[in-house]
């Protein structure tokens, strides 16, 4: 967690964002003056009739004062309108670019940050953060520069009348914006830790979502909701002691404005009796210095609320800032002119510093057109080096080549074309089969859907449905079994048409049936494309051209399955706890 916010520094960068909307930032700005001015004015006019009439009565010109108080109300009535409604028009357009421009860093700095957050922290970042940000673009920026100018008016108007209204002015002003200065490290403090514990609360959340059925199966209801009423607890205390401390600042305000205006007041009495100002300012005076302080209480009221933007604000901020684990620097190539040959040479890498390398001195070629099985204990780091080859993250040590070409020197979009990859956890998106099935090439027909999904064996159970292949999936793939949804993945892979698949534990939830179908289809796949599959079922194994045993992260042995099996190492022993 953070340990200080820099306002100034996240105010200039929060400010630059307004940029892109100069014209209606600009817009708002002079509308929240002109609101501001019009009730002030509205106010003082009646209050200077007023004042005028019990001295004699209203002559022609201060008749004319009516016409100026109807366009005045009127003039309050349309700016109050166009303030808010440009104010929002532009946060809510802000907000949409921070999304954005979220999900555009989250994707540079994935899947490293998965490691290293929670994804209820990650989620109230990304949604939450965001949305609080509104707070700032949609009720303060604007605020900030129309009070100044709005103060800057009173500041000039009670000059004209008097200097002693001009100084006791300035002296309330300073008091009552140096109450929220008072408060800044409290609030800041407090918005961040309850940012944290909202997050926190969210994981606990989410973790009894996802674990539900674990949850009912292990009897664990009980001391969930211990665990999660402790999270809760925790974030209650926490709102509570920033809303405590909203209020003991917000008291504070309330109370320094109120003394203020009873001092500017006695000061206009004072110089009355003196001769220095007449009843009528006096009547002017008294009524509006009371609506004068209601743009710098407004803005101090959202100055209440800062740590919770700023704290968000960081938050976003260190995501924006992050920077990619991978640089995408390297060259756009077609993948037509690379030969779908893989080697990995000498490759070393951990997934945090400190730690044990995941894969040591890992060294080995794959042929184009080669079907390879990766096999060994869990852990032994073949899916590491599938996840190397895709380049979810950059090798430690050694190269990783496709086609002769150091995939550090290529595009992340030409090695993401060159490969495709169906995992083990399939992940299902809450629309219809055939829009799942074409993630995988968006542009394809429905009849080159349909071919996928026949390679892939899932036509028939498809078909089964009332609505075909209309058919909604379901958050994460819900409505489908294990088996189905990765047979859907597979046929997602098929139809990138990749010159290299990779298949991490692919087959695992498929029956036996099933199985040897995709085994026939990947057979087929193999002689005109490079196949990378990690596997434990030796019926997968047995498919394979060639087999690279893996332990402890190193590559122990290589060669055929019956090949292997003819040697005493760890393959055998392997497979010979299988039979």
């Amino acid at each position: 967690m953070p340990k200080k916010i820099n306002r100034l520094k996240t105010l200039i960068e929060l400010s630059g964002t307004l940029k892109n909307y100069r014209l209606k930032t600009a817009a708002n700005i002079l509308s929240g003056i002109a609101f501001e001015a019009f009730t002030i004015l509205s106010a003082g006019i009646c209050a200077y009739m007023a004042a005028v009439a019990l001295q004699g009565g209203l002559n022609e010109g201060n008749r004319r004062l009516l016409w100026i108080l109807a366009g005045s109300i009127a003039g309050f009535g349309v700016f109050r309108y166009l303030e808010g409604l440009l104010s929002h028009d532009v946060a809510f357009h802000i907000l949409v670019d921070y999304r954005v421009k979220m999900y555009n860093a989250f994707e540079k700095i994935c899947p490293d940050i998965l490691l290293n957050s929670k994804s209820g922290q990650l989620s109230v970042t990304l949604m939450n953060d965001v949305e609080i940000l509104e707070w700032f673009f949609g009720h303060t920026a604007g605020s900030i520069v129309a009070t100044f100018v709005v103060v800057m008016g009173i500041l000039g108007f009670l000059t004209w009348l008097h200097p002693m209204l001009l100084l006791v002015m300035l002296i309330s002003i300073a008091v009552i914006f140096t109450i929220p200065f008072i408060f800044k490290n409290a609030a800041d403090t407090q918005g961040l830790l309850n940012r944290y514990k909202l997050g926190d609360a969210n994981s606990v959340t989410l973790e009894g979502l996802n674990g539900v059925k674990e949850i009912l199966a292990l009897n664990y209801k009980d001391r969930y909701i211990q665990k999660s009423s402790a999270f809760m607890e925790e974030l209650t205390q926490a709102q509570v002691d920033y809303t405590r401390r909203q209020g003991k600042e917000g008291g504070l305000l309330i109370a320094a404005a109120g003394f203020a205006a009873v001092a500017i007041n006695l000061t206009a009495v004072v110089l009355v009796i003196e001769g220095k100002l007449s009843l009528e300012w006096f009547a002017v005076v008294g009524t509006t210095i009371w609506l004068a302080f209601n743009p710098i209480l407004s803005l101090c009221d959202k100055a209440r609320s800062f740590g919770i933007i700023f704290a968000s604000a960081s938050r976003v901020f260190e995501i924006l800032h992050s920077n990619p684990i991978i640089d995408d620097s390297g060259q756009e190539l077609s993948i037509n002119g690379i030969e779908p040959s893989i080697d990995f040479e000498n490759v070393c890498f951990c997934y945090k510093k400190g730690d044990n390398n995941a894969v040591s001195e890992v060294s080995f070629h794959i042929a184009p057109g080669e079907m390879v099985a990766f096999v060994g204990h869990s852990g032994a780091g073949k899916t590491t080096c599938t996840n190397l080859l895709m380049r979810l993250w950059d090798v430690d040590k050694g190269a990783i080549k496709i086609g002769g070409h150091d995939i550090r020197s290529l595009s992340l979009h030409t090695i993401h074309s060159m490969t495709s990859a169906v995992l083990q956890d399939v992940y299902m998106f809450n629309m219809s089969i055939m829009e799942n099935i074409r993630l995988g090439n968006p542009n394809a027909a429905d009849d080159e859907v349909i071919a996928a999904a026949k390679q892939a064996q899932a036509h028939d159970f498809i078909l089964a449905f009332e609505d075909g292949y209309d058919t909604i999936a379901g958050e994460r793939g819900t409505q489908l079994s294990g088996g189905q949804r990765q047979r859907i993945a597979i046929a997602r892979a098929l139809l990138t048409d990749s010159p290299i698949l990779i298949f991490d534990e692919a087959v695992s939830n498929l029956d036996t049936q099933s199985e040897r179908e995709i085994q026939n289809t990947l057979r087929t796949l193999a002689k005109s494309r490079t196949v990378v599959m990690v596997a434990h079922r030796l019926s997968t194994i047995a498919m394979a051209d060639r087999v690279i045993v893996f332990e402890n992260g190193r590559v122990m042995q290589t060669g055929t399955h019956h090949d292997l099996l003819k040697e005493e190492g760890c393959y055998k022993k392997l497979i010979s706890s299988q039979l």
